[in-house]
């Protein structure tokens, strides 16, 4: 009976069967966690709709990852998806958060699946749900809410609008991430029809939610990929197939958590510091706040945001940690954020060697965006972190042992 279980496992068409299976629950996954994004998912009068959805999520998880465990077959991978889930455990334990556990369940259940199959699943069921949301929310057909942002000239109060978001910048957040999967899907080939649609979607959510560090570098993507529609096609490619910006998507991670903490230390102690923090929209110095109040720690700590409520508005001195290293690294502590950043560099050099540039210039981009917002490993608004997958999956126990 075992011998026939395991020519079963290895036999292709049964291993398409998981795979299909595996992206099924991927996709109820990745529709279920876009639906907490909604400003109506946090409204009690809407509960009876959502208020079960989380836990539906999580029984979604944990059956896909049974099903991907009993119809592969095993390898001295597992080992190291067992140890993650275990540290998942333990940061949940630590800081009350379940999300990086749920993390390590998703790269357990996806493990041996075309990562390319993974990215296609997001971009259409989250672009589809983003696209709708955005436009029953601009028309006011579904609950969204508005935020100020300052005043005119005129005296009159400007706004940054949710567009049927829980918050104003979650549309513009997700479009970035969604042009990334574009860019992906399409290996770098994009014309510049495509790329007029993105400049023209990039313009009106800023114009809505004043979004600045999305808009910016969605600009920059238009901008690189508009001169490879131009004369200068070849040195675009040049630079961008460098081994300069090879080299720069393996550090850059490293460096960006670096500089993160770093910059969490000295706060602002200087008028160098006081006027980056200022470009910054002041996340220095709440992360500089945050060192200070929760300190480090192994394993994450509880952390207890002040924000602003659409109920109430803001009581008492606002608080929270946008970036996404120094979110990471208090919240979920120094081994999360360690382990984190070491299998995204680790996969990123074996990106490189497979020449594929324009996963290391997302992956650049990723990490620049990271700095200023916290969605890096949250797989409601991206699916890429679970690129690491690849890496994982590679892994031999044997090949330790040899010379």
């Amino acid at each position: 009976m075992i011998n026939n279980y395991i020519k079963m496992l290895n036999n292709d068409s049964f291993q398409n069967i998981r795979s299909k299976l595996v992206c099924t629950f991927f996709g109820v996954y990745t529709f279920l966690m876009f639906s907490t994004l909604l400003y109506a998912y946090w409204l009690p009068q809407y509960g009876i709709f959502f208020g079960v959805i989380q836990k539906v999520a999580s029984l979604v998880l944990i059956l896909g990852c049974i099903e991907s465990l009993v119809l592969r077959k095993p390898n001295s991978s597992y080992l190291i998806y067992v140890l993650l889930i275990i540290l998942g455990v333990i940061v949940k334990h630590s800081s009350t958060i379940a999300f990086p556990l749920w993390f390590f369940v998703v790269l357990f259940m996806i493990s041996g699946i075309d990562f390319r199959k993974i990215v296609k699943i997001f971009f259409y069921i989250t672009g589809i749900l983003t696209f709708i949301t955005v436009f029953l929310g601009f028309l006011g057909l579904i609950p969204t809410f508005s935020a100020p942002r300052g005043t005119s000239p005129d005296g009159s109060v400007l706004l940054r609008q949710a567009l049927g978001f829980n918050w104003v910048t979650l549309s513009s957040q997700l479009f970035f991430y969604l042009v990334l999967c574009y860019i992906f899907l399409k290996k770098g080939k994009i014309t510049l029809k495509p790329l007029i649609i993105i400049f023209i979607i990039s313009v009106f959510l800023y114009e809505e939610t004043n979004t600045r560090n999305a808009f910016i570098l969605e600009i920059l993507l238009v901008l690189i990929f508009g001169l490879m529609n131009t004369n200068l096609k070849e040195v675009v490619l040049r630079i961008v197939e460098s081994k300069f910006i090879g080299a720069l998507s393996i550090i850059i991670f490293p460096v960006a958590t670096f500089i993160s903490m770093l910059s969490a230390f000295l706060g602002n102690n200087s008028s160098f510091m006081t006027k980056l923090d200022v470009l910054m929209s002041g996340r220095i110095n709440l992360s500089h706040i945050g060192l200070e109040r929760y300190g480090l720690s192994m394993f994450g700590t509880k952390i207890t945001y002040n924000t602003f409520n659409t109920r109430y508005g803001l009581k008492g001195i606002y608080f929270y940690l946008d970036n996404s290293y120094i979110q990471y690294w208090l919240n979920f502590g120094t081994i999360f954020i360690l382990v984190l950043i070491t299998l995204i560099t680790i996969t990123l050099i074996w990106e490189y060697k497979q020449k594929r540039w324009y996963i290391s210039l997302i992956f650049i981009f990723i990490a620049l965006h990271s700095l200023g917002d916290p969605q890096l490993i949250y797989l409601q608004y991206s699916p890429f972190v679970l690129i690491v997958d690849q890496m994982i999956d590679k892994f031999r126990i044997n090949k330790l042992f040899l010379k």
